[in-house]
């Protein structure tokens, strides 16, 4: 019966009806991959029909930009505590965003690494789930589930060869691919080519995703490099990435980085993450700020991330604000830490009801109620 359910390679799971002008599919090259193996979901489109069609090419990093959403198994269900990635956007510069021509007979061939966005190394079943959304006209509308494998045997020596040979490519687009495939699997044979990624201006992008995949001591010191020098990409997602660490030794780095770029939300909240209850004075000074539209907006939903119990008496403090803006920042901390809400409606809000709620919970539970993580995953419950 598995058997039957992973099909051959290459084998078609799903295509639009007979009339239409493009016939889609979703494949797999194999149903088994060796641990720490590079797996990729191929995407093809055929032009069956007798006009060009116009067709939107495959963004590797970004699927949703080409209509196409992907889901893995190992991916954690999102909650309002741990929600999924919200709007995101595409860029319309892109050459690939651009719309290009499938001449008739012609067949359009595309990939997504896997490994990129999921983490995907620990032997095991897996399933992924891909849908593609043509548009209003349903044309070349696709939906697939294929399961695969990967072994507990690890990739055999020589297998990232080839990538290492394609970074030097004269080829932008295949040198670009290679580096994202070794940062994504992070062999730790190429620990010294995945360091270099940090002076390489043109891999550098995928450096953060390199070292956090390696892990090693090593590598996580030459992430915190990043954070040296004026805010680049780089430098938030390894911010990202020590915060997830929970190594303290860490934690004055990221504290420095809040106090320094606080009007960037995403700097106190891995500071509030790595250092918990240790960083609420920080914060505390931070939402003083005159600046009130970004710095002390960041400082009071950073709160939200220390896990603290203490933060919770400050956020009730902030959630009386008349400023809806830092209420509402409040009231999303308070969510995040208690995994409860007063929020019954949230297209009629009464403000003040919920700030009663609030009070006579944290008069009757707030000593004892569990405390989380913004890392820790749950369903929200209504106050009573």
């Amino acid at each position: 019966m598995k058997t039957r359910l992973l099909l051959a390679i290459f084998c078609i799971i799903c295509s639009v009806s007979a009339t239409a002008q493009l016939t889609g599919q979703f494949y797999l090259e194999k149903e088994t991959f060796a641990r720490g193996e590079p797996v990729f979901l191929y995407f093809s489109l055929v032009n069956k029909g007798l006009d060009t069609e116009m067709i939107v090419a495959i963004d590797p990093e970004q699927s949703f930009c080409s209509g196409i959403s992907i889901t893995v198994s190992s991916d954690s269900v999102p909650t309002f505590s741990c929600p999924s990635l919200g709007g995101q956007s595409c860029n319309g510069n892109d050459p690939l965003s651009r719309p290009q021509p499938l001449l008739p007979g012609q067949t359009y061939t595309g990939r997504f690494l896997l490994n990129f966005n999921q983490e995907i190394n620990a032997p095991g079943e897996y399933w992924v789930d891909a849908k593609r959304n043509s548009g209003p006209n349903h044309t070349g509308d696709v939906h697939a589930k294929l399961r695969f494998r990967v072994d507990v045997k690890a990739v055999v020596p020589g297998t990232f060869e080839p990538w290492v040979d394609q970074l030097k490519s004269i080829d932008q687009e295949k040198r670009m691919e290679a580096a994202r495939t070794l940062a994504s699997v992070a062999p730790a044979s190429l620990e010294e080519t995945l360091l270099g990624f940090a002076d390489n201006p043109e891999f550098r992008r995928y450096a953060p995703l390199a070292f956090h995949r390696l892990n090693t001591r090593r590598s996580i010191e030459v992430m915190a490099h990043l954070m040296e020098g004026p805010v680049t990409n780089e430098q938030i997602e390894a911010a990202g990435y020590l915060a997830e660490t929970h190594d303290q030794s860490w934690y004055p780095l990221l504290r420095d980085a809040a106090e320094k770029n606080a009007q960037i939300s995403a700097y106190p909240d891995y500071a509030a993450e790595l250092g918990g209850e240790k960083m609420l004075p920080v914060l505390v000074a931070l939402e003083k700020s005159p600046d009130t539209k970004f710095t002390h907006l960041n400082a009071v939903m950073a709160m939200g991330s220390t896990g603290s119990r203490t933060a919770l008496p400050l956020l009730l403090e902030q959630l009386k604000s008349p400023d809806v803006d830092t209420s509402d920042r409040a009231n999303y901390g308070l969510q995040v830490l208690t995994h409860r809400t007063a929020v019954r409606n949230p297209q009629a809000r009464n403000r003040e009801a919920e700030y009663i709620k609030w009070s006579h919970w944290w008069e009757r539970e707030g000593a004892t109620a569990p405390i989380y993580k913004d890392t820790e995953c749950g369903e929200i419950v209504p106050l009573p």
